[in-house]
């Protein structure tokens, strides 16, 4: 029997969550092995940064001099830098209400439109993630700088440390047997983290989602008369709610678009939409179907796609949210997006990511995690998916009345808004930023609002009272002005509005005004990697 190959980590997933791993792990001396079970450049989802992201992409470049990575952190970075690296522009977050039959027409009071900015410009704005271009070249990237990294290599286990007395953990990875002391699942939601021993629960959302990519999708807002826009909202990740569940779209900088609509099995409306895809299964032809079922009965969005052409067969996927019992365990740590998903509407995904890949880098930087450490990054991982398990619960329940999806809306915003500019201002503390809990999962303010929110979305009476109750319940976290009714559902990033309020905003950070301001230029971060703060880290 041939020996058994030897591995200090191993990464399983050659998405851009384990290059990234992968390549910090090496960079601090570590002896790793990144694997993928298929071959670049394939199809993924999870295309939507986010300004929490791109903080700690930063972060990333700057500890470890990973210049690609401070470029992928600001579109006009990347534009200019990375112009073969598929992505696209994201200006904020966009929500339209739609009615089965009627034409969407946005009025001058905000009703069923919300448009929230992320950025003051493109130059320094968010970007939608081409994902076939950005994991092929993370993936590459991370073998040019010397990780061992193989494609077509699947994994599964063969024996897992602390089982009786079983010693190194153990897998097989394509056609060999790999012994590690550290196995990190980046996979996503593949049936390796219950080989771990991490089992499903059952996640409160249940949905099934239809998607592709496609061409010819016009842009949806097309008049010259929508209201106070801070940007073409056809940059933004645009969220169009419907009778039936929602439609995300997020166009890339080539003029190609990825859209899907998800479906929740609770609600009455997509129960025939996910009955004809039989449970979420279906062929290319049905999938088809219900995606142009759907257009047909929104006016807008069938005006929108009338001359779309899928650039790939539309697809269904079913069970979209999961949950494991644990994301840690002797020898094996999971990344957020092998151990929880929930929901695309806020975003979340690449941030939450990004977070634990600095975790988990920290965890080893002068060797393999201490039991102790492997637990608190487990807890925290199940405290960050609880939190926003409760958030988008709650968006879930309220989508049917737009004023009150709105106060779930604007708990999101200040709770993300809050450590942005914290992260931008403040000096980190000890441990660094990325030991804070997403979205403030460990800040009794955040984790209270979102506890508050799943409990009053639960309740029909107390529903309809969200719009007067979230003002007051985000008014400590608040440091970007929302929930203010003369701005008419529309926010942009107003860099002289928030330099006028830089004295309310120094209050809440726990800061001298003096010293915010003298710190304010950190809203912007340089075109190029400042190199006399990156460090060595071997």
């Amino acid at each position: 029997m041939t020996a058994a190959e030897r591995r200090e980590v191993v990464v399983a997933g050659g998405g851009f969550a384990g290059s990234v791993l992968a390549r910090a792990l090496h960079a601090q001396g570590r002896d790793v092995l990144l694997l993928e079970r298929g071959r670049h450049p394939r199809f993924a989802l999870g295309e939507s940064s986010t300004p929490l992201a791109n903080l700690a992409l930063e972060r990333l470049a700057v500890r470890y001099g990973f210049d690609d990575l401070w470029t992928l952190a600001a579109h006009g970075r990347w534009r200019r830098r990375l112009p073969e690296v598929g992505g696209g522009l994201k200006r904020g977050f966009c929500f339209y209400s739609h009615r089965p039959g009627q034409a969407f027409v946005p009025d001058a009071a905000g009703s069923g439109r919300l448009v929230v900015a992320a950025s003051p410009d493109d130059e320094v704005a968010d970007n939608q993630w081409l994902r076939a271009d950005v994991d092929r070249f993370l993936f590459e990237r991370a073998r040019s700088e010397g990780v061992d990294c193989r494609e077509e290599a699947a994994v599964d286990v063969v024996s897992v440390a602390g089982r009786s007395g079983a010693g190194p953990l153990r897998i097989r990875a394509g056609d060999r047997v790999v012994e590690a002391d550290l196995l990190v699942d980046a996979t996503g939601g593949s049936p390796l983290a219950e080989r771990l021993g991490a089992r499903p629960v059952r996640p409160r959302l249940q949905t099934t989602l239809v998607y592709s990519h496609f061409d010819g999708v016009a842009a949806f807002d097309r008049g010259d008369d929508w209201p106070d826009s801070p940007f073409p909202e056809r940059w933004s990740a645009a969220h169009h709610l419907l009778e039936e569940g929602w439609m995300y779209q997020l166009a890339f900088d080539d003029a190609s678009v990825s859209a899907g609509v998800l479906l929740p099995e609770d609600r009455p409306a997509a129960a025939a939409a996910i009955e004809e895809l039989g449970g979420g299964g279906a062929d290319a032809s049905g999938a088809e179907a219900v995606f142009g079922g759907l257009l047909a009965r929104y006016p807008s969005l069938g005006k929108q796609f009338a001359g779309h052409l899928p650039l790939r067969d539309l697809e269904a996927r079913s069970g979209v949210a999961y949950r494991r019992d644990r994301a840690a365990g002797t020898g094996w740590l999971l990344l957020p997006h092998s151990y929880a998903f929930a929901d695309p509407m806020f975003s979340t995904g690449i941030a939450w990511s990004l977070l634990a890949v600095e975790r988990i880098a920290d965890l080893c930087r002068r060797g393999l995690p201490a039991p102790a450490a492997v637990e608190r990054y487990g807890r925290l991982l199940a405290s960050e998916a609880d939190h926003i398990d409760r958030l988008l619960v709650a968006a879930y329940r309220l989508m049917d009345g737009f004023e009150s999806f709105t106060a779930a809306a604007m708990a999101y915003f200040a709770a993300a808004s809050f450590d942005e500019l914290r992260q931008r201002l403040l000096d980190p503390p000890e441990g660094g930023w990325c030991w804070g809990g997403f979205l403030g999962s460990d800040d009794e303010v955040r984790r209270r609002l979102f506890e508050e929110l799943d409990a009053r979305s639960g309740d029909p009476v107390m529903a309809r009272e969200l719009p007067g109750w979230i003002g007051p319940a985000i008014e400590s976290r608040n440091l970007i002005g929302l929930d203010d009714p003369s701005r008419r559902n529309v926010y942009p990033v107003d860099l002289a509005d928030m330099t006028r309020r830089q004295d309310r905003i120094a209050a809440r950070l726990g800061v001298e005004a003096e010293e915010l301001r003298r710190r304010w230029p950190r809203l912007r971060s340089p075109e190029r990697l400042p190199l006399k703060e990156a460090r060595a880290v071997r």
